[in-house]
């Protein structure tokens, strides 16, 4: 998503200089590197989420979620090859970063002393 926005945050000196390196080492610029680690980020927490509630199902409601899976995976069986949609995925995302990072105009900050 391409957004005008230009949010400021703050970094101690550490985080940054890692930011940097980062950026330096992947060869990308270092906005796309801290919106790929806030995707991690977010993806983690959600996955971590997702186990945290299967620990706490009980057997019952294990057993009847593997049964609902089961009957879903029947669904899989129509005999096409399955599709890879990973290129096209990829390929989304790079010109959404492409687009985000177009600059359009001057910044009207003043420049740091």
């Amino acid at each position: 998503m391409a957004t005008n926005a230009r949010p400021l945050i703050r970094l101690s000196r550490r985080s940054y200089a890692t930011l940097k390196a980062l950026s330096k080492e992947m060869g990308k610029a270092m906005s796309d590197v801290v919106g790929d680690a806030i995707e991690r980020y977010s993806r983690d927490q959600f996955w971590e989420q997702v186990n945290r509630e299967f620990e706490l199902m009980t057997p019952a409601q294990l057993r009847a979620y593997r049964k609902e899976v089961a009957l879903w995976d029947g669904t899989l069986l129509d005999g096409l090859p399955d599709e890879d949609w990973e290129e096209e995925r990829l390929a989304t995302t790079r010109a959404r970063s492409a687009a985000g990072r177009r600059v359009v105009g001057r910044s009207r900050s003043r420049p740091r002393p």
